[in-house]
């Protein structure tokens, strides 16, 4: 690990405006991080600077230890943090938001798996269902990789192909103004129309809105829409049949 670890996770300046609040908006005079003593001026016409936290290099030199014996990875992030030190401990403490640490192994019937244990009241959580991606086996204490973790970007653009996929089973396009839609279970023949293009009027700009027969509501392209539902009409017997939707 290499021994400016510390300067690089902490010491990143945090610049604070001429107001006295920094970027996250909390005023200076106020914040853990200022001087204990400050003048009547001080955190209002300065431009102070304070240390920031960037984890990031602590969660690169962690993914790179993985396989590892868990004892000798801290051992080498204590050598270079020293826990007697406020600040550095509560790096420590950011350990565990990337590793779990506290595991066990429980037998099963088909051999037995990972479990995290959590601090009260929160219950154990199976690895393959934490959102976690490095754990410390129980029984080898080898640092490993949870092969079941989905990183938050995953799951979001999972989601949105499974929107996409459900949405073109939902609907049908006829044409360019019209389409077949299944909403809350019941198919209907969809109109469409364009809304009207926006227009000045005594020195300002104009959006005429229409109503829209599917969301319901009043729309325009003030919110960034160029069609909307002009007419809805639910399928019959004969027209899902003819569509191919019924039996």
């Amino acid at each position: 690990m290499r021994e400016d670890m510390f300067k690089v996770i902490v010491e990143r300046p945090r610049l604070v405006n001429s107001n006295g609040y920094s970027r996250d908006g909390r005023k200076f005079r106020n914040d853990d991080n200022a001087p204990g003593r400050l003048g009547m001026k001080r955190g209002y016409t300065e431009r102070p600077k304070w240390l920031n936290e960037n984890l990031a290099p602590l969660k690169r030199y962690l993914e790179k230890q993985v396989n590892r014996p868990w004892d000798k990875v801290y051992g080498e992030i204590r050598a270079t943090i020293d826990a007697r030190s406020t600040v550095k401990h509560h790096i420590l403490q950011h350990i565990e938001d990337f590793v779990a640490l506290d595991t066990r192994w429980v037998d099963t019937a088909d051999g037995g798996q990972v479990v995290i244990r959590r601090r009260w009241p929160r219950k154990d959580t199976l690895l393959e269902d934490a959102n976690i991606e490095l754990f410390v086996h129980p029984r080898t204490g080898i640092l490993l990789r949870n092969r079941r973790f989905v990183s938050w970007n995953q799951r979001k653009r999972h989601k949105r192909e499974m929107e996409q996929a459900q949405a073109h089973v939902d609907r049908r396009d006829i044409d360019e103004r019209r389409q077949l839609r299944r909403i809350d279970g019941i198919w209907y023949e969809v109109t469409f129309g364009l809304l009207p293009a926006p227009r000045a009027q005594t020195n300002e700009i104009v959006y005429d809105a229409c109503w829209d027969a599917v969301r319901k509501e009043w729309v325009s392209r003030r919110d960034g829409d160029t069609n909307y539902a002009v007419s809805k009409r639910q399928l019959g017997a004969q027209d899902l049949k003819k569509s191919g939707l019924g039996t």
